[in-house]
């Protein structure tokens, strides 16, 4: 937003520096004698210039998002291990990465997907509880996941 509101003001700030420095303004009826592709490069330099920093802290953002969230599902899930999480879905997690989605691979695509967010959505719901200084053992929303993670893995 503030990218775009820059961006809004540049002719109000040309304008306001174009009269402070004593210059008159150019006649608004005479458009600038150059063609499509040198406005249309003229432009996407410009609109690059101006957005690219905010896309750069938006990628960060994103990118540590997913460190932090990773690193949460892989500390709390560590105790889960023989009841909620199989050994071999743990050493799964251990290894999961930014651009590839963890599948257990005996499951059929939509059971997999729900098994893997029971079991993420606990590990999410445990950190919260610990971070409100309460016992994940005692929560009933914990319960509730492992519950789930049950069920799913019946089905």
């Amino acid at each position: 937003m503030l990218a775009h509101m820059i961006n809004n003001a540049l002719p109000l700030y040309a304008a306001l520096t174009r009269v402070s420095a004593g210059k008159p303004l150019p006649d608004p009826s005479k458009l600038p004698d150059i063609g499509f592709m040198q406005a249309f490069m003229l432009g996407s330099a410009m609109q690059l210039t101006l957005f690219v920093p905010f896309l750069v802290l938006m990628a960060l953002a994103v990118w540590r998002s997913g460190v932090w969230e990773r690193q949460v599902i892989r500390e709390e899930l560590a105790g889960e291990v023989g009841d909620s999480v199989t050994e071999d879905e743990y050493r799964a997690v251990i290894g999961d990465s930014i651009l590839r989605t963890r599948r257990i691979d005996h499951l059929n695509k939509g059971a997999s997907a729900a098994l893997v967010n029971a079991q993420h959505e606990l590990a999410f719901r445990k950190r919260r509880v610990l971070d409100e200084g309460g016992d994940p053992e005692q929560d009933s929303l914990v319960a509730g996941w492992r519950e789930d993670i049950r069920r799913l893995r019946t089905a």
